[in-house]
């Protein structure tokens, strides 16, 4: 049975069960936080365990090849994930192992993108680097009233015990949690979203997108180039919805938003456009019985070697509240929003800390509108005032001034 269908009774019996063994747990966890900590071992993971990538993932790599004196291990619980990073020369622990909960115990510096990736019963003391997975526009964190059901008692009596007590439940309860932005304007919502002070919100750019500029090779590119000459790709990334978990999922290739199979293949090859649909992981499903027309590549994470270089190798982008909007502009190229269902997304998933009409860039309502602004060129890349407001410290260089403010800190 689904935990949110269970009675009322079971759920409370359930909880008093958690709080318990948590309460027997607590005097370990502060006793923790009275060892000095090993200052060059750092831990990182990424995307609950289960994922190579994102900042966590560049980071480590810049680190491993820029900075020797540190000693950087990698936890997971994916055993493909352990057994390829072993095999590239990287420390790689599982999640599961004694020696992981010892590494925790040591770590002078956690590294993450999300909750629940490791046990952080033991990383008090620890200075854990929150590097999350992209720029709000979606309510987040804290400010999250709409998804997961929030707004329970329950739920919200459980937030604020693990928030006073026990801590380790999530990096946002964390004494010692820093995060980082791509340009000042985030610095507010960040704020409220982990509940941190200014001064912990480092004005780095975020580690990931340095990727967007690395320019390695990606096979699956270069095939479409050899393919299709003088082709546009187009990379389509929307965000997930939370519907998904209640199994109504969202599908943009949906009659609904004006999809038909036929005109969609006809647009495809009169404009020599070659499209990428990266869904989000929980939407894997969707778009696949799209995959015999020859120019719709459905994509996934074999699909490429590190997601942000993919990107940064594409002619355009396609998304809606994606927080990779605010990356990709970095790039200088053209994005092309479609808020198919804006008004919906809004009141069953999401809300977001600004208005949507503050996002530069060509919008589309359904399938027709965005023919018609592809074949009239009607876009372009955004302003330079606009790349400042979202992106400034994006350029390549995150990894290396996230280096240097752990350094100044660190003295």
């Amino acid at each position: 049975m689904n935990k949110k269908n269970l009675p009322l009774y079971v759920k409370i019996v359930r909880y008093a069960a958690i709080c318990f063994l948590d309460t027997l747990f607590l005097p370990i966890y502060h006793l923790c936080g009275l060892f000095r900590r090993n200052r060059n071992l750092w831990i990182f993971s990424s995307w609950l365990g289960q994922k190579y990538n994102d900042s966590s993932r560049i980071f480590f790599e810049y680190m491993h090849k820029n900075h020797p004196e540190i000693r950087c291990v990698w936890l997971s619980k994916n055993r493909r994930i352990l057994k390829m990073l072993r095999e590239n020369g990287y420390e790689a622990v599982s999640v599961f192992s004694p020696y992981a909960m010892w590494l925790s115990f040591r770590a002078g510096m956690i590294f993450s993108t999300s909750s629940d990736e490791f046990f952080l019963g033991l990383a008090k003391g620890s200075v854990l680097m929150e590097l999350w997975h992209g720029m709000p526009l979606k309510k987040i964190g804290f400010d999250d009233n709409v998804s997961k059901g929030n707004g329970t008692f329950l739920h919200k009596f459980g937030l604020e015990m693990n928030k006073r007590f026990f801590r380790w439940k999530s990096f946002m309860y964390m004494k010692n949690c820093w995060t980082l932005t791509s340009s000042d304007f985030f610095v507010k919502f960040l704020q409220t979203a982990f509940d941190l002070p200014t001064e912990r919100i480092l004005p780095v750019g975020l580690p990931r997108t340095d990727a967007l500029f690395s320019c390695k090779k990606e096979s699956l590119v270069e095939k479409v180039r050899i393919e299709f000459p003088g082709c546009r790709i187009v990379l389509y990334m929307p965000t997930f919805r939370t519907g998904v978990w209640s199994g109504k999922p969202f599908n943009p290739f949906a009659a609904d938003y004006g999809f038909n199979a036929d005109e969609f293949s006809d647009f495809l090859e009169k404009e020599n456009i070659v499209l990428l649909y990266k869904p989000h992981f929980v939407d894997l499903e969707l778009g696949q019985n799209l995959s015999s027309e020859k120019r719709f590549i459905f994509i996934d994470d074999e699909s490429y070697s590190e997601l942000y270089n993919f990107a940064g190798q594409v002619d355009m982008l396609m998304t809606d509240y994606s927080s990779i909007y605010f990356d990709f502009i970095a790039t200088k190229k053209p994005v092309v929003l479609l808020p198919f269902d804006l008004d919906e997304y809004l009141k069953t998933s999401r809300a977001h800390y600004f208005e949507y009409s503050e996002i530069e860039g060509a919008k589309a309502k359904n399938w027709q509108e965005f023919y018609r602004i592809l074949e009239e060129k009607s876009y372009s890349p955004v302003s330079k005032e606009t790349r400042k407001k979202f992106a400034e410290y994006l350029d390549g260089k995150c990894c290396e001034r996230l280096w240097e403010k752990i350094m100044e800190l660190s003295r």
